[in-house]
């Protein structure tokens, strides 16, 4: 990381802890060249989701129409619209999406051994 001060490249970590609920990584940094200390933050970057159809087509990710979908779908059972919103959530957080391609994967992997070939 470079020095906010002298423009230095090789500075060091002295002390990193969870920040903001977890979602970040603060980090207080020291220059050994000119001595500033100062205060990084990292956040992991996610990448753009994209939806397969199933004719191989490309779509970007629209929560929206997900939420439009599933509303839809549930108008006429009794589920209050505060947990529609904790599943279009637990749907969209990067952890299920991992979950979902390895258990694909996975799936597709037990297809190929079970197929005549």
């Amino acid at each position: 990381m470079r020095c906010p001060f002298c423009g230095n490249i090789d500075t060091q970590v002295k002390d990193s802890r969870p920040a903001e609920d977890h979602v970040a990584i603060r980090r207080r940094r020291f220059c050994p060249a000119c001595g500033g200390r100062f205060t990084t933050y990292e956040r992991v970057q996610l990448r753009d989701l994209v939806v397969i159809k199933t004719n191989g087509k490309r779509e970007d990710f629209d929560r929206d129409k997900l939420e439009r979908s599933i509303r839809i779908a549930m108008q006429k059972r009794p589920i209050e619209p505060e947990r529609i919103d904790q599943m279009i959530s637990g749907i969209v957080r990067p952890d299920h999406w991992l979950k979902a391609r390895c258990k694909n994967h996975s799936y597709r992997m037990s297809l190929r051994r079970q197929s005549p070939s």
